[in-house]
């Protein structure tokens, strides 16, 4: 770093440094160029001492931001920045841009005149990827790696938004508090973390598959009839019971039921439709389907035997 960092502004960069590491430190004039910057610009490619010409910092970016680092590098001069950082993506020649966010503040001279400007320039693709990854769990079931019951309600909302035609199917283990009862809690989060990868791999890819609440799952079907879903969440049953058997050490076969119904009227709407076809169904012994496809409360029904 030269000698015109630790001197002049030596205060004003003591006081950017504690606030972040790992940063690149840069110099600019009044314009906006680039007249001095730590070490850490040449993993950028800029190379300063062996430059004719000093960088902007616009060049730094790609043409669609450069006049937006351009003003805020004017509106930090004049000290009335609306925000504390701007972050943009790096111009380089990879399709997958690398963002860093840039942080400045005006540099006064001896006289107090201001002179240009320091910035700190770090990367953010770390915070991108922690909050991209925070954003994925909060709308995925932790015990089965699906999506839980937010994220299908929100995919539901947007299919009827849409006015998309299609249906929903709410599966769940039949007798299934009877179960955990007789086996604990232990076995019965490894039968939900079957019977999830279980629908996972036997329902067609272009369904949306997620986990409700307990035992319940959901499964959302744009584009598929009502007849057509009926007929499909009856073969999924028919072939779960087949594949099941008896559980090991006693006598309980494991069986599971779903209610049916079509995307018609509101999300609350279809979400108790499939609701009540899945009560009717258990309560009709289990190892059944039942739909319901209108809002006149009649339906039809097939069992999953």
């Amino acid at each position: 770093m030269k000698e015109s960092f630790s001197g002049r502004y030596g205060e004003i960069l003591q006081d950017m440094l504690a606030e972040t590491a790992g940063s690149i430190l840069i110099k600019t004039d009044v314009e906006g160029f680039i007249e001095d910057a730590s070490r850490g610009i040449e993993a950028l490619g800029l190379r300063l001492s062996e430059m004719l010409f000093k960088p902007h910092l616009a060049d730094l970016t790609t043409p669609g931001h450069a006049e937006a680092v351009r003003a805020y590098h004017e509106e930090s001069l004049a000290g009335c920045t609306p925000a504390n950082r701007l972050e943009f993506p790096l111009a380089s020649g990879s399709p997958e841009k690398a963002w860093y966010a840039l942080s400045l503040r005006p540099a006064p001279d001896e006289q107090g005149r201001i002179v240009g400007a320091l910035g700190l320039l770090r990367s953010v693709e770390g915070r991108r990827s922690l909050e991209g990854e925070l954003a994925a769990a909060a709308m995925t079931d932790a015990a089965t790696g699906l999506a839980n019951a937010r994220a299908f309600q929100a995919m539901l909302a947007q299919l009827l938004a849409r006015g998309s035609n299609g249906a929903i199917a709410l599966f769940e283990i039949d007798r299934f508090a009877a179960f955990k009862l007789r086996f604990g809690h232990a076995i019965a989060d490894d039968v939900l973390w079957a019977f999830g990868s279980f629908l996972a791999n036997v329902l067609p890819e272009d369904r949306i598959l997620a986990r409700l609440d307990g035992d319940r799952f959901a499964v959302l079907m744009p584009d598929c009839a009502a007849p057509d879903a009926l007929a499909l969440t009856q073969d999924v049953l028919a072939t779960f019971a087949s594949l099941s058997g008896e559980v090991k050490g006693g006598d309980m076969r494991l069986t599971a039921s779903a209610g049916v119904a079509s995307f018609a009227g509101s999300l609350d709407t279809v979400m108790a439709h499939a609701e009540r076809a899945l009560v009717v169904a258990r309560a009709m012994g289990g190892r059944r389907a039942e739909i319901r496809h209108d809002h006149s409360g009649k339906g039809s029904q097939l069992t999953g035997t």
